[in-house]
């Protein structure tokens, strides 16, 4: 277990990437060829820090306050799960979107594999059901995303 994930620095890749809204930092903490995969199992959404980088970009866009909550981190051998909370003000469009100036607030769970320190996959399941609630009715996160 060389490679342990119990040494990833999560928190700082957290607060270094996200909440620092500073898509460059995700070199620190990615491997160059990670793979991003769809919510279709088998299916890679993109590859590499240039697709990353995007994705990250176009969400500091819509949501130029948006702040990350890491709610609970589990680690076992090369895999950290994460429940982390989003919330931020919609000021540019977003996943279709139009701009409605609303605040979002919703969970992301993620799972990633962790080689040689760096972050080699991720699948991330983003309430978008929720997302899209608040943004496009009341705004309110308690109308929406709640677990049944």
């Amino acid at each position: 277990m060389a490679d342990s994930v119990h040494s990833f620095p999560y928190d700082r890749y957290t607060e270094e990437v996200w909440n620092s809204h500073n898509p460059e930092a995700l070199a620190q903490f990615f491997a160059a060829d990670a793979r991003v995969h769809s919510m279709t199992p088998g299916v890679v959404a993109g590859t590499g820090l240039d697709y990353l980088k995007g994705r990250a970009q176009s969400l500091f866009n819509a949501f130029p306050d948006v702040h990350f909550e890491i709610e609970d981190i589990v680690q076992r051998e090369d895999l950290l799960a994460a429940r982390v909370t989003l919330e931020g003000t919609q000021r540019g469009e977003f996943a279709g979107i139009p701009v409605t100036g609303k605040r979002m607030r919703v969970y992301d769970f993620a799972m990633y594999r962790i080689v040689g320190g760096k972050i080699t996959d991720v699948w991330s399941l983003i309430d978008m059901h929720g997302l899209r609630d608040q943004l496009e009715t009341s705004g309110s996160p308690s109308s929406s995303g709640n677990f049944r």
